[in-house]
């Protein structure tokens, strides 16, 4: 007469159906606790800040055509007085993009688990700034080549709508860096750490 095993011990690890040699169910994947999701995989990290900044830099290509001087509503690039605000409107605009991946970055990081790949999403979130730069200033471009038409014989390249400077395509990667370099430092100079409670 042989013992009857119990369905379920007190014990981990152990499972009546393998002591019997029946077949053991599945586990069920259970979520973490907390609510904490599994952080991307590199590889997705990297496909989701490029394409999001890709995508952004679209619509910032398309605002910087609109708001600039020598763009859509006011201005005449055959002045040369409107060629330094153009390019510091590209500048604003990336500075405000910037600033706004840099929210983005550290909201990302202080969520539970969090600080888990969040070198990876910097990383990430820098080359797509600088994408993002690269993608709004050849919209812009593109933008002022479909609508306006140069004139025959221009003195000087800058007459279209153009960018002069382009060390400016470097505002968004480094406005996003700052910000997450400066909630980083005051995170660890000023605020308690939660492990001395």
């Amino acid at each position: 007469m042989s013992e009857k095993l119990p369905e379920s011990t007190g014990y981990p690890g152990f499972d009546a159906g393998q002591a019997t040699g029946a077949a053991a169910p599945v586990p069920r994947r259970h979520a973490r606790p907390g609510g904490v999701h599994a952080p991307l995989s590199t590889a997705g990290t990297w496909q989701r800040w490029l394409l999001g900044s890709a995508l952004a830099g679209i619509g910032w290509g398309v605002v910087w055509w609109l708001a600039a001087p020598g763009g859509a509503f006011y201005g005449n690039g055959t002045d040369y007085a409107v060629w330094l605000p153009r390019d510091l409107m590209l500048g604003a605009i990336s500075v405000l993009a910037g600033f706004a991946m840099g929210v983005l970055l550290v909201r990302a990081a202080d969520r539970p688990g969090g600080r888990a790949g969040a070198v990876t999403r910097l990383l990430a979130a820098t080359v797509g700034g600088l994408l993002g730069s690269v993608i709004a200033w050849r919209i812009g471009v593109f933008a002022g080549d479909l609508f306006h038409t140069p004139p025959a014989n221009m003195p000087n390249p800058s007459i279209v709508f153009s960018l002069r400077s382009s060390s400016i395509l470097l505002l968004w990667p480094l406005a996003a860096a700052a910000v997450v370099f400066v909630h980083t430092f005051v995170s660890y100079a000023f605020v308690p750490s939660r492990s001395a409670d």
